[in-house]
């Protein structure tokens, strides 16, 4: 078995081989990928809870005009 190493940048989920890969020759495949930028804490409520920083109390006030008559 040989090994070769090169670096390649998916896309569609596909990437190329470089030439020297024979055609049919089976491959074992190890793919180790960069740290992906994603927020630290993706939990839904802490981000739901993130939602209103920066918002003042007149912005989260509702209006009194709920669109019915009394």
């Amino acid at each position: 078995m040989q090994a070769i190493e090169f670096e390649a940048t998916a896309v569609n989920h596909t990437i190329h081989l470089p030439d020297s890969v024979p055609d049919g020759v089976n491959l074992r495949v190890l793919v180790l990928l960069d740290e992906i930028a994603a927020p630290h804490n993706t939990d839904l409520k802490t981000l739901l809870a993130g939602i209103t920083e920066g918002l003042t109390d007149e912005d989260l006030t509702r209006p009194y005009d709920v669109g019915r008559e009394l």
